[in-house]
């Protein structure tokens, strides 16, 4: 068996929440005072992933701090001109003999969710919430050949769900992704994709699944309304009982 391995991408700006982050990573948004990525290191550590690394691009040197000695870190330098596909794709390395979990650094999930990502079977495993289909997000199709396509261009009527922004890969599902998301960037391709554009190619030949995750048990941060949501779902913050209650 493959060691385990996460890598959280977190180099992007966040420029629609920008009235909640106040110009830091999203990553570093706080719930009950613990930080997204902090979250998620600890969850991934309940899970015996402690070989995690952080893709860094935007105010680089708060996120480090952050995840000093509890991940490693890589700048990624051309962050504010392309999306996440080439953000992976300058640190490809990372993908290469490991079972990785690949995690978009503005998600939160309930801590069950994660282990059904490890636990999954199959050479790559996407959560996915089976009861949202929502306009303007990433959502899922797979088709009766076995072949998994994300992205908001897949019609609402016809998809699977919504995706997470977190999926498992192995060793060898990790090697292909790695060398797909390289050949788009060396192509000059891709630059404003998400790395999930490549899957619909690889996923025919590999055994994908989608893990089915409840509503209310994720939350993806892109705007201070999915902040506000995050908050009240996750927070375990409550009020002290008056008396004689």
């Amino acid at each position: 068996m493959s060691e385990r391995r996460a890598v959280l991408l977190c180099a992007g700006r966040g420029t629609r929440a920008r009235d909640v982050t106040d110009g830091l990573p999203k990553c570093l948004l706080t719930i009950d005072g613990v930080s997204l990525v902090r979250r998620v290191l600890s969850q991934l550590a309940a899970q015996g992933v402690d070989d995690v690394h952080v893709v860094v691009g935007h105010r680089r040197e708060l996120v480090e701090r952050e995840v000093r000695g509890l991940a490693t870190t890589h700048v990624v330098h051309d962050y504010a001109t392309s999306n996440n596909l080439w953000t992976l794709a300058a640190h490809a390395e990372l993908l290469h003999g490991h079972d990785t979990a690949l995690i978009f650094g503005d998600v939160v999930v309930d801590d069950p969710v994660m282990t059904d990502l490890w636990e999954a079977p199959g050479d790559l495993a996407l959560l996915v919430d089976t009861t949202s289909r929502l306009e303007g997000t990433m959502r899922v199709l797979r088709h009766p050949d076995g072949r998994v396509e994300l992205g908001n261009q897949v019609p609402t009527a016809r998809c699977d769900g919504n995706y997470v922004g977190i999926m498992r890969a192995s060793a060898t599902a990790a090697g292909r992704l790695a060398d797909a998301v390289r050949r788009e960037r060396d192509a000059g391709r891709g630059r404003d994709d998400y790395f999930t554009s490549v899957l619909h190619g690889l996923t025919g030949h590999l055994d994908a699944r989608l893990v089915p995750v409840a509503r209310g048990s994720w939350a993806e941060i892109d705007t201070p309304e999915d902040h506000r949501a995050a908050l009240a779902r996750f927070s375990r913050t409550r009020r002290p009982a008056t008396k004689g209650a």
